[in-house]
Parts: structure tokens; sequence; C-alpha cells
């Protein structure tokens, strides 16, 4: 899915240790309703959302990191889970699915319009007959990338590889693609990574007019992971859609 931080070992190994459990794992969690008897996670990452998922349903997790699913493998609920490398740009899975989400803003590793109708054509071909899909993005109205210059390195402890410090520096940000590096301080080891990235931006404008040309409807928009109404200055574009003529049924 575009540029990946996690394509180095070391680095999938501590990511959980900055993304931990949040409040935006409770908001997919819950769209489980009894009616979902299958899900699709675009971009599972180290699996924790999956892998907790797979406690009500059966999940599929994707990701194109070999070290992001090394170590969704080998969690705890990681063999309920089918996990598959692959991007979502393109693969196929030869069946649909109730609900498919993309969390942790991995939809913004999607730089192009290209990518992401790609990514939406996809999720439209998986989809089921009155499933939903679910992703979230940053606001660009909110200008989030101006907070990480700032803001305080962030230290936790690893099992294996002692205390780890992150910091972030904005590199540059032009028209909603924003070029970021991540430190990562090993500071047991004394050794440090670096690693750049790039995010996209996008508006909900863009968003919506993409996603209808590719045959999805938006049901709901929320601003909060509460579930609170989308304003132009919420931090969060939190999208729920369906098949375009599709009378959801999930709920």
């Amino acid at each position: 899915m575009g540029e990946s931080l996690y394509g180095e070992p070391l680095l999938a190994q501590v990511y959980d240790l900055f993304n931990a459990w949040g409040e935006d794992n409770d908001f997919y969690l819950g769209l489980c309703s009894p009616a979902v008897g299958s899900a699709l996670d675009l971009g599972c990452g180290t699996g924790l959302l999956a892998a907790k998922m797979a406690e009500q349903v059966e999940v599929t997790g994707l990701d194109p990191a070999p070290a992001m699913l090394d170590i969704a493998r080998a969690r705890p609920g990681g063999g309920q889970v089918e996990w598959r490398l692959a991007d979502a740009r393109d693969f196929e899975l030869n069946r649909r699915f109730d609900l498919i989400y993309c969390a942790g803003h991995a939809f913004q590793s999607f730089l192009a319009e290209t990518d992401r109708r790609a990514v939406f054509r996809q999720v439209r071909r998986h989809l089921a007959r009155g499933g939903r899909f679910a992703f979230e993005t940053r606001n660009p109205a909110a200008r989030a990338w101006l907070r990480w210059e700032n803001a305080a390195p962030r230290r936790a402890a690893h099992p294996r590889w002692g205390e780890v410090e992150l910091s972030q520096r904005l590199l540059s940000e032009r028209d909603g693609l924003v070029s970021y590096r991540s430190r990562y301080r090993f500071i047991d080891q004394g050794r440090t990574l670096e690693a750049d990235a790039r995010l996209r931006f996008c508006g909900l404008a863009a968003l919506r007019a993409e996603l209808e040309s590719e045959g999805l409807s938006v049901l709901a928009l929320h601003g909060d992971w509460q579930g609170g109404e989308w304003r132009e200055d919420s931090e969060e574009l939190i999208l729920t859609l369906a098949r375009a003529g599709d009378q959801p049924v999930l709920d």
C-alpha cells in the first residue's frame, strides 16, 4: 500500500508500542452487528483489530508488508484469522464480505486518485449485497501535519528491545501530499533507525466524487469516534458506505 515504514522487521516489531488499542478500534469493532458473518481488514498491519474481531466473525486480514503479517500470525488469536499478503489495489479473494474496513489511517497511504479508485473498485467487487465498507482519513482542513513538527517524542518499553523513543518531523506539504520522517531511537540498544513516508490528505468533496464514480454510496459520515456529526473543522473523516443501489441489511 504505497510506501511503508514497516518493511523493516524491527520497526514492525515496535509498531504496537505506539499504536495501541484505541477508540478507533472500538468504532470498527462496533460495526459487527449480528448480521455480519464475515469481515475483510484492508491494511491489517500487525493484526490487533483483526484478531479481536475474529472473536465475533470470520475475518480475513490483508496487508502488503510480510514483517507485519509475521507479527499478526503470532499474536494471540492470530490463528483464527486468514492472513493474506496482498495490496488492496489489486487482489482477488473469490468471495464477498459483509463488512470491509480500512483502519489506522492506512487509507492515506494511497497517494494518487488512481490508487484510491483501484481500492474502491476492489471493495465493490468483494462487498456482499447489503454489506458495508468503512474507513477513515484525516480531514485536511484540520492540518494535523503542523502539529507533528513540535510534538514531544514518545517513549515506550518493548519486552525484547527495551526503551524505544519515537519522534516525527515534517519534511514537506503540498496540495495535501505530506512527507514526514520517523526516527526510532532504541535507547538500550544504542541504535537509531529513520524512515521517510508520505500520506495523502484527501478532502470530502473529492472522496465523495471518487466513491460515487466507483459505485459506492455514503451511508454515514462522522467527525469523531463517538459518532459525532462531521464538521468542516473535524479532525477525522469517518465514512460508512454501501454498494450503490443496495439496501443495507446489517444494522
